[in-house]
C-alpha cells in the first residue's frame, strides 16, 4: 500500500517549495525535484524533467509522481495509467497545494474537516459514483488515471502527457501477434519477483486471457474466482473448466446472501466516498480470499474500454432516431408502452431525459429527483461522464460506449478493496504499451457484429479451446434486490430506518423516506436508487470515526 503525501508553495524560495512525507523516492530531475510514490516496471529511473516540459509520456508503473521546477515554481502531479495509485489534491486559502494519495489521508491533514460537496452529491445521486476530477468533498479534486496537472501561483491546468504513436501491424494476423507479446511482456514486468501470483478468473474472456498467458509466461498463478447462488450471475463452471486446461490451482469464494451483507459495512461503508457498485461486496471476499493464497493478483479491468464494446441494438436505436424527438413525445410513448400487454420493454427506448442517459451504467435519481432531494437543481455538465459524451459527439457507437462504460465511470471497488486490505493488484491492460496498440488497431480487428472482442478471443483460443469459455458472458454482478430483501430488508430498515438515521442525511428527509417506503412497498424498480440512499447514510455515520482512525495510524509514521 502506497501512503504518500506532500505541500508546495509556489511563493518559496528554491528549495523549499516542495515538501513530501512517506513513500517517496527521488527521481533525476536537473531542473528540481522529482519523486515518484510507488513503482516502475523495466524503467530504471524515470524522466521528471520531461513530465516538466510536457514532452514525456508517463512510464508503465503503479505510482503518483511529483515534480517541482525550482526557477518557474511549478509543480506537477501524475497519476499511473491504470490508476492503481490514487491522487488527490486542495488549494488552501494561502495558496498551497497540498497533496496526497488516499482521500482520507488528504482530509485528515486538514486543519478542519471539509464540507460535502454540492457538485459531488448530485453527481453521486445521478451516476451512483463519483468520477474524478470531482469527489464528495467541497475544494477537494481527484486526478484522473494517466493525467498531470500542472500547479503555480496563478491557478493549475490538467494535460495529459503526450501519448507514444504506435505502428499499426500489418494485417490482423500480426496484429494478433503483436498484442500477445505486447500482453505477455506487461504481465512478466507486473509479476517479476512475485513469490506467489495470483490472477482474478471470472470465466470471462479479458481475466481467462491473462491467466493464459501467464502460465504460458512460467507463471505458478493460482485462480481465484467468485461464484454465485444465483444461476443466471454464475460463471464459476466456466471458470474451473479454464483452469483445470490450464493446470492452474483453482479456488472458489462462494457468498451466500448473509455473507455479502455482512460484507457491506466494511466494503461500502468503510470506503473513502461512498459508491455504488453492487460488485464491490463480493470484490472485497475475493481480495481477503486471495491474500491468504497470492501476494499480488493480475486483473482484467480496462480490457473493454480497449477492445471496444458495442451497446445494445435498442440503445443505438434510441440514442439515433429517438433521441432528437421532444421530451415530452418521449415521455407520452414511454407511457403508452408500459399500458399495453407484452410491450412494456420497449418503453426503455423512450424513458429518458437526453440521450447521454442511455450509456450511463446504473440508473440513479433523475435531475428532477435530485432537485427535490437536494433543493437545488443539478448542473451535471460539469461531470466527467458528461464531459467525455459530448467530446464523442462524432464517434461511434463502439467507441461511445467503450468510454463512457470503460473510462468515464469510476471501477471505485477495485480501488476499495485494494486500499483496505493492501492486496496489489495489477492490471496488464492499463500498460501503456497495451493501451497504445490496442487503440491504435482498426474497429474491425477488434469487435465484429458475430464476434465480440474479435482479437482477444482469437488470442484465448490459441492457449484455450473455444469450446470451454465460449459462453454468455453474465457480467460479475449480484442479485441487489435479493440482497435489499434480505431478512425483511434489513439493510434498508437499518440505515434508512428512523428519523435520525434520515436527519444525518444531506437531503430532504420527507423524499427520502418516500422512496424507502416505496421499495419496502414492492416496488423493486426504486431499488438503486435506495441503495444509494442507504449507501450514503452508512459511509456519513462511519465518516468521522474512520477519519480519525487513519489520522491516528499514518501521520506519525508521515512525520
Amino acid at each position: 500500500m502506497t501512503i504518500a503525501c506532500g505541500q508546495f508553495n509556489p511563493r518559496a524560495r528554491d528549495g523549499e517549495a516542495l515538501a513530501l512525507y512517506g513513500d517517496w523516492v527521488r527521481l533525476t530531475c536537473a531542473r528540481g525535484q522529482a519523486a515518484i510514490a510507488g513503482t516502475l516496471f523495466g524503467t530504471p529511473g524515470g524522466d521528471g524533467d520531461g513530465l516538466l516540459q510536457g514532452a514525456a509520456g508517463l512510464p508503465d508503473g503503479r505510482y503518483a509522481m511529483a515534480t517541482c521546477d525550482a526557477v518557474d515554481g511549478r509543480l506537477v502531479l501524475a497519476r499511473d495509467p491504470a490508476g492503481s495509485v490514487g491522487v488527490y489534491w486542495h488549494r488552501d486559502r494561502n495558496g498551497c497545494i497540498h497533496f496526497a494519495t488516499r482521500l482520507d489521508l488528504l482530509v485528515a491533514r486538514m486543519p478542519a474537516a471539509p464540507a460535502l460537496s454540492p457538485g459531488g452529491l448530485h453527481e453521486y445521486l445521478r451516476f451512483l459514483d463519483i468520477a474524478a476530477p470531482n469527489t464528495i468533498y467541497d475544494g477537494i479534486h481527484a486526478l484522473p488515471a494517466g493525467c498531470a496537472i500542472s500547479f503555480d501561483a496563478h491557478g493549475e491546468h490538467a494535460a495529459s502527457p503526450p501519448a507514444a504513436s504506435t505502428d499499426v501491424p500489418r494485417d490482423y494476423g500480426a496484429a494478433c501477434d503483436a498484442v500477445e507479446t505486447s500482453l505477455s511482456a506487461a504481465i512478466a514486468r507486473r509479476l517479476d519477483g512475485s513469490p506467489a501470483p495470483g490472477c482474478f478468473l471470472s470465466g470471462g474472456i479479458d481475466s481467462a486471457l491473462l491467466c493464459a498467458l501467464a502460465r504460458h509466461g512460467g507463471f505458478p498463478v493460482k485462480a481465484v474466482t467468485v461464484g454465485f447462488d444465483t444461476p443466471s450471475l454464475d460463471e464459476s463452471a466456466t471458470a474451473a473448466q479454464v483452469a483445470r486446461h490450464l493446470g492452474v490451482e483453482h479456488h472458489i469464494v462462494r457468498p451466500d446472501i448473509e455473507a455479502l451483507e455482512c460484507t457491506f459495512h466494511r466494503a461500502h461503508a468503510q470506503a473513502e466516498q461512498p459508491y455504488c457498485d453492487p460488485a464491490g461486496m463480493p470484490t472485497r471476499l475475493a481480495f481477503e480470499a486471495c491474500m491468504q493464497h497470492a501476494d499480488r493478483v493480475l486483473d482484467g479491468t480496462g480490457a473493454e474500454a480497449l477492445a471496444g464494446e458495442m451497446p445494445a441494438r435498442w440503445r443505438r436505436l434510441a440514442h439515433d432516431w429517438i433521441a432528437p424527438w421532444p421530451p415530452t413525445l418521449r415521455r407520452a410513448g414511454a407511457s403508452l408502452l408500459h399500458t399495453l400487454p407484452g410491450l412494456g420493454g420497449y418503453a426503455r427506448m423512450f424513458d429518458f431525459d437526453a440521450p447521454q442517459d442511455l450509456f450511463i451504467r446504473w440508473q440513479g435519481f433523475t435531475p428532477n429527483d435530485i432537485e427535490r432531494l437536494t433543493g437545488r437543481a443539478p448542473d451535471l455538465s460539469v461531470t466527467n461522464f458528461h464531459r467525455q459524451y459530448e467530446a464523442l459527439r462524432d464517434a461511434s457507437h463502439l467507441r461511445r460506449q467503450s468510454v463512457l462504460q470503460g473510462l468515464a465511470l469510476p471501477d471505485d471497488r477495485l480501488q476499495q478493496a485494494a486500499l483496505a486490505t493492501g492486496l496489489r493488484v495489477e492490471q496488464p491492460f492499463g500498460d501503456p504499451a497495451v493501451a497504445a496498440l490496442l487503440r491504435a488497431l482498426p474497429a474491425d480487428w477488434c469487435w465484429r457484429p458475430d464476434r465480440p472482442k474479435r482479437l482477444l478471443r482469437d488470442l484465448l483460443a490459441r492457449h484455450v479451446p473455444e469450446d470451454i469459455w465460449n459462453t454468455p458472458k453474465r457480467g460479475f454482478n449480484i442479485d441487489l434486490i435479493r440482497v435489499l430483501r434480505h431478512r425483511d430488508c434489513r439493510l434498508v430498515r437499518r440505515y434508512l430506518g428512523d428519523a435520525a438515521d434520515l436527519a444525518g442525511l444531506p437531503l430532504d428527509a420527507i423524499e427520502v423516506a418516500r422512496w424507502r417506503d416505496r421499495f419496502l412497498a414492492g416496488d423493486d424498480a426504486a431499488a438503486h436508487r435506495v441503495w444509494a440512499l442507504l449507501n450514503l447514510s452508512a459511509w456519513l455515520a462511519q465518516r468521522a470515526s474512520a477519519a480519525s482512525a487513519l489520522a491516528g495510524d499514518t501521520l506519525p509514521r508521515l512525520q
